[in-house]
Parts: structure tokens; sequence; C-alpha cells
């Protein structure tokens, strides 16, 4: 028999711990607490505990200061936040410095019985099951890829061969070209090369790959490669980068997006153009400097609102910010994959998206960006959720200018 996963329960109230001990206890668990963050600190440095489960709002040190040491001496240990004044904030921080879960009071045995055990129960990874070989030809055509064709001809004919698809099976459904055709068997085209060349192809029959598709490929790959701005200044002005640095400065083109158009404010860039010509003048000029933040392409606002897009963006462009906007999920999407922003401001409800759907498109596409969530349905559980995902903040509407600010200060501040 296995021994039983050790639970620390820690409340500066005795009746929650013993509470607690008593709900987890029936599920075969060894639990004990401490009324303090000092004495499970201390207990904690005695013996391995499985899981913590540690109310927020104690005297001297409070939970989320013992969640903090506790994953950075005993990161093995899990962690589960409890609390009666529970909040977005605090969830989202909760979650963000490691805890598996948030639990506000207060709650059922059977709620924190299901947390507890998924959080403890063993996680299993599922591999992918190994595909049953299919016999073919008594078994003398083998389903792993590649194959000799020369040694395959020993047991079929040459029209059998060609219509072999990628995993030694025939393709089903499909008949022989004729003479006449100019279906390519090699790239399983329709191909104007191969009737021209009285339908045979050299090249992909010495190389075993359709010399087209290789071609297609190579194209695709340049196509994705995206601008250099070391190169051209936008896709319709052909400068030379060097040759623009020089009149301009690198500070210029250092702010020019791919349109060769510039996010410094036009005042601002006056000023800086004023500086550099008094500077080539040997004078002295002083101006105020640009407002930090203030490079192109930082911020992007996904909200469906045209209102509340245009207010945020508002409220961050007087802070120097260049913020773009997104009002549907297709262009959401369409500027994630163009651009790599430092934060995102995200509205959770919006036409056409299941849950957190975008959200988990950013954390998959761009993983290094920063992710505040700006909703009018604003809720714990959402917001453990959302901090799983990668999400740093949690704004609920109505917000003030200076909500907005703030948060966005210190996503950026963690982005840099």
């Amino acid at each position: 028999m296995k021994p039983a996963l050790k639970i620390l329960v820690v409340d500066d109230e005795i009746g929650i711990c013993r509470n607690v001990e008593k709900i987890l206890s029936k599920n075969n668990y060894e639990v004990t607490h401490a009324q303090s963050a000092k004495v499970a600190l201390e207990k904690l440095a005695r013996e391995p505990f499985s899981l913590l489960i540690s109310d927020i709002i104690m005297p001297d040190v409070d939970g989320i200061e013992l969640l903090k040491l506790t994953k950075e001496q005993w990161p093995s240990t899990k962690v589960v936040m409890m609390t009666a004044y529970a909040s977005t904030d605090t969830a989202m921080k909760a979650i963000r410095l490691g805890a598996e879960d948030y639990v506000p009071k207060p709650f059922t045995p059977d709620r924190l019985r299901s947390k507890v055990e998924d959080i403890l129960r063993p996680k299993t990874i599922a591999f992918p099951r190994k595909q049953k070989k299919t016999e073919l030809l008594d078994g003398k055509v083998d389903v792993d890829i590649p194959f000799d064709r020369k040694e395959l001809l020993k047991y079929v004919n040459k029209d059998y061969l060609k219509v072999l698809g990628p995993s030694d099976m025939p393709t089903i459904g499909r008949t022989l070209p004729g003479k006449k055709e100019s279906y390519c068997p090699m790239g399983r085209v329709i191909c104007d090369v191969f009737s021209k060349l009285g339908h045979t192809c050299k090249a992909g029959t010495e190389k075993e790959e359709c010399p087209q598709k290789k071609a297609r490929e190579r194209k695709a790959q340049r196509d994705g490669e995206g601008f250099d701005s070391k190169k051209l200044i936008g896709i319709d002005l052909p400068f030379n980068y060097v040759e623009m640095s020089s009149v301009t400065g690198p500070e210029y083109i250092n702010n020019l997006n791919r349109d060769g158009l510039s996010f410094i404010p036009y005042e601002e860039l006056k000023k800086n153009v004023a500086q550099m010509m008094a500077i080539k003048a040997g004078e002295i000029l002083i101006t105020s400097e640009v407002k930090e933040g203030s490079a192109a392409g930082h911020i992007l606002v996904i909200d469906d609102e045209v209102a509340v897009n245009n207010n945020i963006r508002k409220i961050l462009t007087k802070k120097g910010y260049h913020a773009d906007q997104a009002l549907t999920k297709a262009e959401a999407i369409k500027k994630i994959d163009k651009h790599s922003y430092k934060l995102i401001l995200l509205d959770l409800r919006m036409p056409g998206v299941r849950g957190l759907e975008l959200l988990e498109i950013i954390r998959d596409k761009r993983p290094e960006t920063k992710v505040i969530i700006v909703t009018g349905y604003a809720n714990i559980e959402t917001a453990v959720e959302t901090a799983k995902l990668g999400a740093v903040d949690f704004l609920s509407k109505p917000f003030t200018p200076n909500d907005i600010r703030l948060a966005t200060e210190n996503a950026l501040r963690m982005a840099a």
C-alpha cells in the first residue's frame, strides 16, 4: 500500500484548519496544519509535503508571500490559495507566482476534495498509438517509407508502383492516367512541364521528388521571410537603409513601419530633425526627450466595441505609446501573425470567439507577448483560467484611464 500523500493547511483560524483536515482525511490524505506562515515554513523545512493549502490574509507574513517563499525553496510542493476576500488581482498574482489553483471561501467539502484530487492525481502522458502494419501483397510492401522502387518492382508492376501514395498505399479511387494526360505520378498533380517533356520527368525520377513542388516550397519560404528594414524602407520606398540613415539618422528609421511611415508624433519628429540640423551646424538645441514607449507596434488593442477600443488607444497615445487595433477575431489573428507585439489588451467576449480561444492563439503564436484581459464579465474563475494561459493582468470594465496606464506600464516593464 502506497504511503498517504502529505498536505499542510495554513490558516490563522484554527476552526478552518480543523475543518479542512477533516474533509481531506476522509480521502486518505495525511493532513497537518499551521496557524502562521512562520510555523508553516518551519514544517516545510523539516519534511516534504505534496500540497500546501494556504489562506491569504494572515498576520505578519501573508499567504502570497508564503507562496513565493515556498516555490523558491520547495518548487515541487504544489500550492492552493484560499481566501474569504477573493479578487481577480490576487487570483492573477497567485497563479503567476506558481499556485495550482485559487479557492474563494466559503467552499463545499466536495469542491475542495475535487480540486485537491485533480492537483495530486498523477499526470499521464498520452503517446500516439502505433498503427498496425497493413499487409499488402502478401507482406511484400512495407508501410514504412521510404521504400526501394527497384526492389518493389520484383513484386508489383510499374503501373501499380505509379499510384502508390506517401504511405505505400494505392491512392483510393484514382485511375491510372492515359498517355495523353498531363498527370504526373511523381508530383501527383496535373503538370504542363511533364506533358511537354513527353510524359517524362527525368529530374524527378533521379531525385525521387517533384522539382515543381520543390520550387514552390522555396518560393513560399522566400515569401515568408518578411520585410527586412536593413535593406529597404517601406514596400513602396526603395531607399537604401545606409543612405537614408545618413540623412535622417537611425532614430527616425527605427520608428518606421513596413509602409515607410513614422510612428513618432509629428511634433516630436520636427524637434528631432531640428536638433539634428542644429548639431550639424555646431549649435546646441535643448528639446524634450521622446516619451518612453513611443516605438512602433508595441501594443495591440482587441475589442469589438469601437468606442472602448478608441478610448483605450486614446489613453495610451497620451502616454506616448502607439497602439494598433483589431475589431474582429479575423483581424486580430491577421495582425498577431504579422507583428510581434510586446503587449496585447484583449476583450474576452467577441463575436465568433469561443471562450479563451483568442488568448490560446496568442499564447501559441506569440508566447513572448504579454496579455492584459479587459472585460465587462469579470469573475474569479475566469481570472484564474486566463492567468494559467499566461495573462499578466485582469481589468474589469468600467475602468479609469489611470487603471489602463498602470497596467500597461507594469506589463511592458515585465516584457522588457
